[in-house]
């Protein structure tokens, strides 16, 4: 079943408890489009987008695609919209494979992606401002793996990376390859877990992006 069968058939849930949301297929292409309401804490409707939620040909390896058709939102990188395509970027590559790695399903991708990304408009909307705002693009998952790792040096980003390809196992009680003196169990054992949904595909890609980036030209230059 190819990708865009397999989101037809998941939309179904999808629009059966999001009432305002309806299925259409455009040049063969499944789209979910409508509204969608956003529900504050007493479960009033606090603000509605409208949307649409198209499907790639690699759905559920990928995200699909998600568009505000209302206006609502500059479309600019900004805002987290690509310019050229006018679809939302609604997470780092690294935090997409994890999800898409672990099973993803349609239901799922509107309850946590969409409706966070949407709700993260409304609280910038409100403050001027992105609550845990992550950079546009190639910064962005540096970011992630910064977070994850819990460090800024690139080169230990590298280095984790490389293990989790090589395929290392690091025993629970020895010191964390980071450098730290803690044991693993107490610092980098949880960066594993989290990262452990990627493939080594994926990871290979990363450590590819990583050196590619001009953060980890500019620090290689700084080693010498």
């Amino acid at each position: 079943m190819n990708g865009y069968k397999i989101f037809e058939v998941q939309a179904t849930d999808v629009i059966e408890k999001y009432k305002d949301l309806s299925l259409k297929i455009e040049e063969g292409i499944p789209c979910v489009f409508g509204s969608i309401n956003l529900l504050d804490d007493d479960g009033s409707i606090e603000d509605t987008y409208q949307i649409e939620i198209k499907a790639v040909i690699d759905y559920p390896s990928c995200f699909p695609l998600l568009f505000e058709t209302g206006g609502r939102i500059p479309k600019n990188v900004d805002w987290h919209i690509f310019e050229k395509t006018g679809n939302c970027c609604i997470s780092s590559p690294p935090e997409e494979f994890i999800i898409c790695n672990s099973g993803l399903n349609l239901l799922q991708f509107v309850e946590n992606q969409v409706v966070n990304y949407l709700y993260s408009q409304i609280f910038r909307n409100q403050n001027g401002y992105f609550l845990k705002e992550r950079s546009h693009g190639n910064k962005g998952w540096i970011e992630f793996f910064e977070e994850t790792f819990m460090t800024k040096n690139i080169f230990n980003i590298e280095f984790g990376l490389m293990q989790m390809l090589e395929g290392n196992k690091i025993d629970r009680v020895s010191k964390c390859f980071c450098g730290s003196g803690k044991k693993y169990r107490k610092c980098h054992k949880k960066s594993y877990d989290i990262l452990s949904k990627l493939t080594n595909d994926n990871v290979r890609l990363f450590i590819e992006y990583l050196r590619n980036t001009n953060e980890y030209k500019i620090a290689k230059q700084k080693q010498f």
